[in-house]
This record gives structure tokens, sequence and C-alpha cells, in this order.
């Protein structure tokens, strides 16, 4: 686990790790795309942005249709913060909040993409047409940002491996093997008569 060193700037420390995750996944994106990433992660472990994590996501949906214009397009981005940070830092807490990881990917890539839409004159429109265009991926690079800078106990290495089993994915396998742990698909068998 890295730790956070007194007097690194947390902007810095996520540069570092976003970048690192980004190249390990083999993810590519805009510069502006990685930037607004970083900027995300500096801004939910420093602000009290933290707090519209326990809104349902549904809430702040529908905030953003109540509200007009400007406010309506950053209530969006907004949501469209917390349900990417959502994927990203807490993948297992969709059971715990009665969500499917599916339904929280679309409501923050759609509320993302008519952001992006919706401004095209503004000079990010394009990262947020990608973020909402490209949002599963962004999430997994949050995940892995999560796992390589999170306090990594015996607990979250048994839930590692059991989200491995259930889908087989060749990434969350290079992360058990980061941490020592080599998983193997159980041999078929035929059964003797």
């Amino acid at each position: 686990m890295d730790e956070f060193e007194p007097g690194t700037d947390i902007h810095t420390f996520f540069v570092e790790h976003v970048t690192e995750a980004m190249r390990d996944l083999r993810v590519e994106t805009r510069a502006e795309t990685q930037g607004y990433l970083v900027n995300l992660l500096s801004g939910f472990a420093v602000s009290e942005k933290t707090q519209s994590l326990s809104e349902p996501l549904a809430r702040l949906f529908e905030r953003a249709l109540q509200a007009t214009g400007v406010e309506r397009l950053a209530r969006l981005r907004d949501l469209g913060d917390a349900a990417l940070f959502i994927c990203g830092f807490f993948p297992d807490s969709f059971d715990r909040r009665g969500l499917s990881r599916t339904y929280v990917v679309d409501m923050g890539g759609r509320a993302y993409l008519v952001v992006g839409q919706s401004a095209r004159e503004h000079a990010r429109a394009e990262v947020f047409v990608e973020l909402g265009g490209r949002f599963d991926d962004m999430a997994r690079v949050l995940d892995e940002v999560r796992e390589r800078t999170a306090m990594c106990t015996d607990g979250e290495i048994v839930r590692l491996y059991e989200r491995w089993s259930r889908s087989g994915s060749p990434t969350l396998a290079e992360r058990l093997r980061r941490r020592g742990v080599h998983p193997r698909r159980p041999r078929r068998t035929g059964l003797l008569n």
C-alpha cells in the first residue's frame, strides 16, 4: 500500500496514482479528462462533497430536473461525479444501497453526456462527453486508484477474490497477484460411475 506522506500535495498524489492506473489498465483519455479525474478525487478527499454520496442518486437526479439552465447542468455534473465516485470507490456498496452497478453506470454516464451535449460551447464539453461515453472505463480507473491507495485488509482481499471468482476478470486476477494471491480456476474433473 502506498501511504500518503506528510507534505505531499493531494493533487500530486492523485496525479501519480491516476496516471499509473490508466497505464496499467491501458485506458487512454484526453489529458483534460485525466485531469478531471484527478480533480474529482482531490475534491472528494478534502471537501464536503462526500455528503452528496449519502443521498440517493434518484434524489440528485430529481433535484437536477427541478433546476434550470446552468444550475441544472451543475446538478447533473454533481450526479455524474457522485455516481463515478461510488462506482470507483465503493464497488461493494451496490447491494447495501439496493442498486445495481448497471443502474449507477447508466445514471452517471447519462448525466455527464447531457452536460457535455448541453454545453457544447464550454471548453470542457468534450471532457463530459468522454466521461459519459466511457463511464465504465473511468470507474475502473478510480477502482484501481482505490485499490492502490486503500488500506488493504484481509477482508478486502477476500471480497476482491470473490469478485474475481464471479467474473473471472483478468484485471482482478492481476490485483490479487499484486497482493500475493495467485487465483486459479478449479480444474473440471469427470465423474466416475
